[in-house]
């Protein structure tokens, strides 16, 4: 096939700007996290997956017994909606909870994850994700009106949603490089665990923000574009995520995320290959909605720094990286992103 870099590029840039076409805020979580081999190949593979929080842009120091209830900041009705609801996440408003906000606070995010992944013909990527949840949460205090409560820590785990996702492969040749085009759909199915109770003395359902699955659909179009000429390389994607209403009346914000990567290739032995990479990751979301309503403690944008390494050896690859915040920009003064970690461990073959 002749190699057109002008309609390549203006491809790539038409699949980019019709993901990002709506306007976007910030996202707790990635919609999808994305890996794939320097070549199509088929794989299996287990991931670990770690997401931390903590600290916030300011913090406020209130006597609960010297304000009303609307005087605390972000609390924008006492009015309760029908049904159980927690009290115990992210400030969700008509709750009856203001969190007195603290250095001590933090919220981590552990996930272990099994995918299945496989090529067929060089022509079909299929992609099957099936995730475990560990989620904790910890607030040195918070005002449960009218007796406040210390050192409170919650723990949810559980089975998160399935992924499955269905990619076509675009393969374009020239005499110097391989350029690699995969648009494809994403779908996330409500198969997890979004019901998970608390142990107080009411037994409440744990906020659906910290449940391990959403009791939703969510549906990702994607596209993934890898230049690679000798032993170096560009890999980049986009993707944009959009959910059905969930569990307890909760929808969480349509999000999209970007990445760019650039990677070079080390070939160590005949059977050992070592593959650094450093590049840039940006993921936003819109205000989640709970019953209908905007939650104003939901929503922004986040940048990252990425830096990661492939170790391979013959069919067997540990996959290693690291994510730093550079930027974010939350709405309200939600806790902010800290570091992201994921290590996977895969190995590939061809049907």
């Amino acid at each position: 096939m002749k190699f057109s870099y002008k309609k390549t590029i203006l491809l790539i840039l038409t699949c980019f700007s019709f993901l990002g076409m709506q306007k976007s805020y910030a996202c707790d979580s990635c919609n999808f996290f994305e890996y794939s081999l320097l070549q199509n190949k088929s794989y299996l593979g287990v991931f670990y997956r770690y997401r931390g929080f903590k600290d916030y842009q300011s913090y406020t120091s209130v006597n609960p017994g010297s304000q009303s209830l609307l005087a605390y900041p972000q609390q924008l009705s006492t009015k309760l909606l029908p049904g159980s609801y927690p009290i115990v996440m992210h400030e969700p408003e008509g709750n009856n909870l203001y969190v007195r906000k603290s250095k001590e606070d933090f919220e981590t995010y552990q996930t272990m994850e099994v995918r299945g992944n496989f090529t067929l013909k060089n022509k079909w990527n299929f992609t099957a994700v099936l995730p475990y949840e560990f989620n904790k949460v910890y607030y040195e205090e918070y005002l449960d009106l009218p007796k406040p409560v210390r050192d409170t820590t919650l723990f949810v785990q559980g089975w998160g949603d399935l992924t499955l996702a269905g990619d076509y492969i675009w393969l374009i040749y020239n005499q110097k490089s391989r350029h690699t085009i995969r648009p494809g759909l994403a779908i996330n199915l409500p198969t997890g665990q979004a019901l998970v109770k608390s142990e107080n003395e009411t037994q409440d359902y744990f906020d659906p923000i910290i449940q391990p699955g959403k009791n939703a659909f969510a549906f990702i179009p994607r596209v993934n574009y890898q230049w690679f000429l000798n032993t170096r390389g560009v890999n980049a994607g986009a993707s944009y995520q959009f959910s059905t209403e969930g569990a307890q009346n909760y929808q969480a914000g349509a999000s999209f995320n970007t990445y760019a990567i650039y990677f070079h290739q080390f070939q160590v032995t005949d059977n050992v290959l070592l593959a650094p990479n450093a590049g840039l990751y940006f993921e936003a979301s819109q205000r989640d909605l709970w019953n209908n309503a905007k939650q104003s403690l939901t929503g922004g944008n986040v940048s990252f720094a990425q830096i990661g390494l492939d170790f391979n050896i013959t069919q067997t690859t540990l996959n290693v990286i690291y994510q730093h915040p550079m930027s974010q920009n939350l709405n309200g003064n939600q806790i902010l992103h800290s570091s992201r970690l994921s290590v996977g461990l895969i190995r590939n073959f061809k049907l």
